[in-house]
């Protein structure tokens, strides 16, 4: 890959970073926060149950995290799997 390409993509995702920190609403919460919550979450989302009020903020955080959206979604399978297999 040359130099160019490669400072090309680096100020891409700089950018992207960058883009996604402005987008923070200021009364959303961060990943550790979010975390706190995932195992009530899953559990309104496997039931099928509407969310909560007070869980809405981690609603919110995954719309804008897919790091946090990708471990929400193991979470939940994990858990199917634990049930099936229990």
């Amino acid at each position: 890959m040359r130099e160019t390409d490669s400072m090309a993509q680096a100020d891409a995702k700089l950018r992207s970073i960058v883009e996604m920190a402005m987008s923070v609403l200021s009364h959303e919460i961060g990943c550790d926060d979010c975390f706190e919550f995932f195992a009530a979450y899953a559990d309104h989302i496997r039931n099928g149950n509407e969310i909560p009020e007070p869980l809405r903020t981690v609603a919110e955080h995954l719309e804008r995290c897919p790091a946090c959206t990708e471990e929400m979604r193991l979470l939940v399978v994990a858990l199917e799997a634990a049930k099936i297999a229990g």
